[in-house]
């Protein structure tokens, strides 16, 4: 699609298009643009990969003798360490039943949960929006029932 707006606007530039013409061209391709993004959703970041561990002190422990990597945010039952500027490594207490595993990952996303709810659901996809004290986290499976949760790339537990 750029090849083609830079093909108008050169058109424009050398006298054989008008302005007018331009204008009549780039509207139904920003109009196309538009529908299409808004059936998408842009990936931004891995924001974090979430651990369901037997030990959370022991694991942090690890982390953090093995990484630079401070704790940005604690929870109920864990803690998130900085993985980079704008990353975190989530370890959280596996459940009485639960073995260590890799619980979830999340995606960052430009725009609010809500928002990523309607795409997800125009794809089939039907997300659960929970409220964490006052931070809505929207998660939902993969094809291959793989916990998938998208956040604003801004979001750090």
């Amino acid at each position: 699609m750029t090849a083609l707006m830079d093909q108008l606007f050169d058109s424009c530039d050398q006298g054989r298009t008008s302005r007018r013409g331009l204008v009549s061209a780039l509207i139904p391709l920003l109009a196309a643009t538009q529908a299409t993004a808004a059936d998408t959703l842009t990936l931004k970041s891995l924001n974090h990969v979430t651990l369901f561990v037997s030990d959370v002190e022991r694991s942090r422990r690890f982390y953090q003798d093995l990484f630079t990597a401070p704790v940005v945010s604690k929870q109920a039952n864990g803690i998130n360490l900085a993985a980079g500027p704008a990353s975190f490594l989530g370890l959280y207490k596996s459940g009485q039943s639960s073995t260590p595993s890799i619980n979830h990952f999340c995606l960052g996303i430009d725009g609010t949960v809500e928002t990523a709810s309607v795409v997800l659901e125009k794809h089939g996809i039907k997300p659960a929006i929970r409220d964490r004290d006052g931070v809505k986290e929207l998660y939902f499976r993969d094809p291959d029932n793989v916990m998938v949760q998208l956040q604003n790339v801004e979001y750090r537990g």
